[in-house]
């Protein structure tokens, strides 16, 4: 190995200084092996995992660095990365058009040695691969998780090669998978930077000036407020923020204010210490006679709020608001919530701006920390001819992989902000319908386009509402379905409340301004208008049946579904030409007359009638509807094991009835939920079941409120639409009143599967 050239900031040094960072290098050598032999024998599957990986049989110092052909530092590692890069150049050669990937080479001992390469030995590919974990981590607990002495294991690289462009794929692999993965795209141009923004130093702490420019540039020059702020009222009760660091919780003002809302995760209660949860709690606003206690209303320290309330107030103050919007906090405890969840599209659509606390795991985590990936100088990296970045993680990756969109109250939080800025440990995102701001994004690259969520983009639910377009409006609350239901609520019972606002917004943007005369009918999370389509949901993965919410919800109703399970509501769907709905069936308790008031009183704002169809909604349990009905499994239906027809070629997948042709079949999938029936010489219909019951010791003894084994044979189907129809089982003891259990969808093997059936009006409960 070449010996190292002395850095040109460092040919002014003493000889003696140089030879006492040698020593120190030497020190921090002989520590990093000492706890690397400390991991190998902690974990003793390490040598086989080595072995696996193809690792020298002698231990070698990835951390040596020389300076390479372009006058940077390289380290042993990087020579890893540079035969993969070798190994590219020659597949392009014989290809341009090469796509695939090379082997994986292990470059690091483990994510702390190559955190110490960067930091000690200078090496500038590790100063860029180091910033692409780190940039890959949302919450600052996530890049704390890098250090974890459990978690040191081998960090590996991979070569993507395709015509968009080559990657780096970076992994830290233990002997039972992906630990942490990376991105570092490359590139033949090297990136100008116009100003870097590290060049002083560190920047371990947001530039609040370069984040206020990027604010008021929206309020100055975008329309924004004119065209998606909802109205000119207030909260009910702001947070202003005073000198000292001290608060006071202050009555709304009847003149508009600029002020800030907080979407953040509380926790979970179960995971944290009681204390912890308890400090959370107390941080919220209680009340006496209806008003906040008198200790709120005068000026009280930050101090008694929670870290992640403490730091927003903090970002507020510093972009200049003096008015802060906090749930916790502005609401009181006493307070009708009812009422409250009803006007989160005022709180939220009229705010300044919403800043979600992406980078927080619950109220207690801090939001200011230090920001690890910008502790170095930024500096290009080349290799091979090749510019090294570290990549940019995009909008909808945060929005996806954040703690907060775990939690169902954020969802509409988000959907009705005109304005949002996502903290991430790492840096902030700020996101308007007029545009789209990642901080220090002119230092590294945008990410993959696979890493998309495939959700909506964060305004378009008010573009929508704006714009009243019918269908765009229903394929939004779809996507609405599909983005909520896989949400966690602390409370099951607030299923409609953590949406009512998005429910409330829908209705008014349909309402047009003042008309009385609307058709739509909000429906326990469905709507009349599109009621054909807005039934035909299936679950991406079935629910336990003991877990189910049928209590909160009919049965079809997603919302019935047990918290978590993923919906698919977006498909291609044309209604059926004898479906259709008829009337809607309430509990006793149900003050119909007061709702009828609501919408056809013509002194009755629309926005109020809103706010009613909202309520009135989560209380439908039963509505009537006519379709064509039908049997899903003929009489003399022999069952068959799933495993005797299910048919299998690598990636596909179908049945094969060749070996019992002629006759009439039905099998189920008790471990997916999937069902099949086949009629003598008919094409097969494969259906979805919502639920699967939980096992009691014997696998076909199953419990809970899903469809028993052996009870397929009862189900009976109601098609909405061409080519979408609900399994159903009727309810004993109701005259034709039937729950859902099920759905087909895209039977194209039996498209006329109804004809000649006769159409019924039923109950659906």
């Amino acid at each position: 190995m070449t010996s190292l050239k002395p850095a040109p900031a460092a040919t002014s040094l003493r000889p003696g200084f140089l030879r006492h960072a040698r020593r120190v290098n030497d020190i921090i050598t002989q520590k990093l092996l000492q706890a690397s032999d400390h991991s190998h024998r902690k974990h003793t599957e390490y040598s086989e995992h080595a072995e696996k990986c193809s690792r020298p049989a002698q231990r070698v110092d990835y951390r040596r660095v020389k300076c390479n052909e372009y006058g940077q530092r390289q380290c042993k590692g990087c020579d890893q990365v540079c035969e993969l890069l070798r190994w590219g150049e020659a597949q392009r050669r014989r290809d341009p058009g090469y796509a695939g990937r090379s082997e994986s080479r292990v470059i690091h001992a483990n994510y702390r040695e190559l955190d110490i390469c960067a930091r000690v030995s200078c090496c500038d590919s590790c100063q860029t691969l180091r910033r692409a974990f780190l940039l890959s981590r949302i919450t600052g607990l996530d890049a704390a998780r890098l250090e974890d002495p459990d978690k040191q294991w081998p960090v590996h690289a991979v070569l993507d090669m395709s015509p968009a462009g080559d990657n780096l794929t970076l992994t830290v692999e233990s002997p039972n998978g992906v630990v942490f993965t990376a991105a570092a795209p490359l590139t033949q141009q090297r990136t100008v930077i116009k100003e870097n923004p590290t060049r002083g130093g560190e920047r371990i702490r947001a530039d609040f000036d370069e984040l206020r420019k990027v604010v008021l540039d929206c309020h100055d020059n975008h329309e924004c407020s004119s065209k998606y702020r909802w109205s000119d009222t207030n909260p009910t009760w702001l947070l202003e923020i005073l000198p000292r660091d001290e608060i006071r919780l202050i009555r709304g003002p009847a003149a508009p204010v600029d002020y800030v809302v907080l979407s953040y995760s509380w926790g979970d209660p179960t995971t944290m210490p009681a204390a912890e949860w308890a400090r959370i709690k107390a941080g919220g606003t209680k009340s006496k006679n209806g008003l906040p206690i008198p200790e709120r209303l005068r000026p009280f320290s930050r101090t008694q709020l929670p870290e992640v309330m403490r730091d927003a107030i903090g970002i507020t103050e510093s972009l200049g608001f003096r008015h802060i919007w906090i749930d916790n906090v502005c609401i009181p405890k006493g307070t009708n919530w009812d009422t409250e969840a009803s006007l989160m599209h005022e709180v939220y659509g009229n705010a300044a701006f919403t800043l979600v606390a992406s980078s927080s795991t619950k109220a207690t985590d801090p939001l200011l920390i230090d920001r690890l990936a910008w502790t170095q100088r930024t500096k290009a990296s080349k290799l091979r001819s090749q510019w090294l970045h570290s990549a940019d993680m995009t909008l909808d990756q945060v929005r996806l992989g954040s703690p907060v969109s775990q939690r169902g109250w954020t969802l509409q939080e988000e959907r009705l902000s005109p304005r949002v800025l996502y903290w991430t440990g790492q840096r902030w995102y700020w996101s308007c319908p007029e545009r789209q701001v990642t901080e220090l994004s002119e230092l590294s690259c945008p990410a993959s386009e696979s890493g998309k969520a495939g959700w909506s983009l964060p305004h378009q639910f008010l573009e929508v509402c704006r714009s009243g377009d019918d269908q765009r409006l229903h394929q939004e609350w779809s996507d609405i379905v599909e983005a909520y239901s896989r949400r966690d609520l602390a409370q099951p019972k607030d299923r409609f409340l953590a949406i009512s606002g998005l429910a409330v917004r829908f209705f008014n943007a349909k309402a047009e301004c003042g008309k009385t005369r609307v058709t739509e009918e909000y429906l326990a999370g469905l709507w009349r208008d599109n009621f054909a389509q807005h039934l035909a949901w299936s679950v991406a993965q079935p629910g336990r049946s003991e877990e189910n919410l049928h209590h909160i919800a009919p049965s079809w109703s997603w919302a019935s579904l047990p918290m978590c399970v993923p919906v698919k509501a977006k498909h291609e769907f044309k209604a059926a030409e004898h479906f259709r709905f008829i009337s809607t069936r309430f509990d006793s308790a149900t003050t119909t007359d007061w709702f009828t008031r609501q919408l056809t009183g013509d002194s009755i704002d629309f926005r109020q009638r809103g706010a009613a169809i909202e309520e009135r909604g989560r209380h439908v349990k039963t509505v009537e509807v006519q379709g064509r009905i039908r049997r899903l499994i003929s009489e003399g239906s022999e069952k068959v094991r799933w495993s005797d027809i299910e048919w299998k070629r690598g990636n596909r997948e179908g049945f094969n009835f060749g070996v019992l042709p002629g006759r009439h079949l039905h099998a189920r999938n008790l471990q997916d939920g999937r069902i099949v029936a086949k009629e003598a010489h008919g094409g097969e219909i494969v259906g979805q079941l919502d639920y699967i019951d939980a096992v009691d010791g014997d696998e076909t003894k199953r419990l809970g409120v899903g469809l028993p084994d052996g009870a397929e044979t009862d189900l009976m189907c109601l098609e909405v639409g061409e080519l979408a129809m609900l399994l159903l089982q009727r309810v004993p003891g109701c005259v034709e009143t039937y729950r859902r259990v099920g759905v087909c969808i895209g039977y194209t093997n039996r498209r006329g599967f109804f004809y000649g059936c006769e159409t019924r009006n039923i109950l659906l409960a």
